[in-house]
């Protein structure tokens, strides 16, 4: 057994000793007060007494990237969405495998790392590096509370800069001309989207049953992503959304196309729910756009455009915020504070006849000065 001494340290007046040993960093505490007889004690017997507070793991397995990886992955999946895990194992399978498979786990150091970062960096975006290093991040805590490593790594390299993406809403005319342009079904998509700021998988989820049109609420309890139907994005997206006048009649017609043939609002030519945005963005979305030649966004910006316009038109942030289930008005602040108009206006004008502090001495002054002058 080798060991490195790293001496003790003291937290909340309680004696830590710690120190490597085989390769493996520990702290422990010795639920002894921080004593000047106790610390001198602690640094003398640092290695007998950490030895005799750990008890030791089996050293001689050891783990390479790929065997742990799959591990890990496997014993959190639980606690995560269904396509949460198919993300976390394909940039697994993808990203970190090619070039960290073999290795052994105390063998990746920050350099490696940062290394690997740089390299990915050269052909994907900084969020999604970021994805791909928690899902390693993730193996390497989980190697580090099994005491298999010393520290994670990832503790010592900085994450990738993160551009965010570019909002860029319709203006409240090209929500007109595209919402008079689309046709039947696809219309009222459309108007539903741009006027309630709904995200696109929780719009393809939305059932009859999920809309109180005499109370005028639209609940948000599902969404669907790459044909897996789940809950909402976060705990705030379950919410009640406000039905606009505008919103209420285009459900109206859409009861025509979808009720009595699918529980869902919104369904394809044969009947079926879109479990996918795909055949609905290539269909009719880009066509549409491009017969309008307006530039072509994204169909997300549906979700942008209706923030904007709200705010643009003087709409409480507090309401637009309930409405997109933002977590507070300071996420929506952050995303849409340009778009707040700011009203040309003279400001504090209740102190123009007010007077304050040495002002009159002041204007005694400057008339005597004048006479002097004179």
């Amino acid at each position: 057994m080798s060991y490195n001494k790293s001496g003790v340290s003291v937290r909340n007046a309680i004696i830590y000793v710690q120190g490597s040993i085989d390769g493996v960093f520990y702290r422990k505490s010795t639920k002894k007060k921080a004593t000047k007889e106790n610390l001198l004690w602690a640094r003398k017997n640092a290695e007998s007494v950490l030895s005799q507070l750990i008890d030791k793991p089996d050293t001689s397995k050891t783990y390479t990237v790929e065997e742990f990886g799959y591990r890990s992955l496997e014993i959190n999946s639980a606690n995560r969405k269904v396509n949460t895990n198919k993300d976390y194992l394909a940039a697994f399978k993808m990203h970190i495998l090619p070039h960290f498979g073999k290795w052994d786990l105390k063998q990746v150091r920050p350099t490696d790392l940062k290394g690997w970062q740089n390299l990915l960096s050269c052909s994907i975006s900084g969020k999604r590096i970021m994805n791909i290093r928690t899902v390693f991040r993730g193996i390497m805590q989980d190697a580090f509370i099994d005491e298999l490593i010393g520290i994670n790594p990832f503790d010592r390299v900085r994450p990738p800069k993160i551009i965010k993406p570019v909002i860029n809403p319709f203006s409240l005319e090209e929500v007109q001309l595209i919402t008079s342009e689309a046709k039947g079904w696809f219309s009222n998509y459309l108007i539903v989207a741009y006027f309630t700021g709904m995200r696109v998988g929780e719009l393809l989820a939305l059932q009859w049953d999920d809309i109180e049109m005499e109370e005028g609420i639209i609940n948000v309890r599902r969404s669907v992503s790459r044909r897996v139907m789940s809950s909402p994005k976060t705990a705030k997206s379950y919410r009640m959304i406000e039905i606009l006048p505008v919103v209420y009649d285009a459900l109206i017609d859409q009861y025509q196309y979808s009720k009595g043939k699918s529980e869902f609002v919104f369904i394809n030519k044969d009947g079926d729910n879109f479990m996918d945005s795909h055949s609905l963005i290539r269909r009719h979305w880009q066509p549409l756009l491009k017969n309008l030649d307006i530039e072509y966004r994204v169909l997300y910006q549906t979700r942008h455009t209706f923030a904007s316009i709200m705010l643009q038109q003087g709409e409480e942030i507090g309401w637009v915020s309930d409405m997109m289930g933002h977590t507070d008005i300071h996420t929506t602040l952050s995303k849409y504070a340009r778009f707040i108009p700011r009203k040309q206006t003279k400001r504090a004008k209740f102190l123009n006849n007010l007077e304050f502090g040495k002002s009159k001495s002041a204007q005694n002054l400057h008339t005597k000065i004048e006479a002097m002058a004179n």
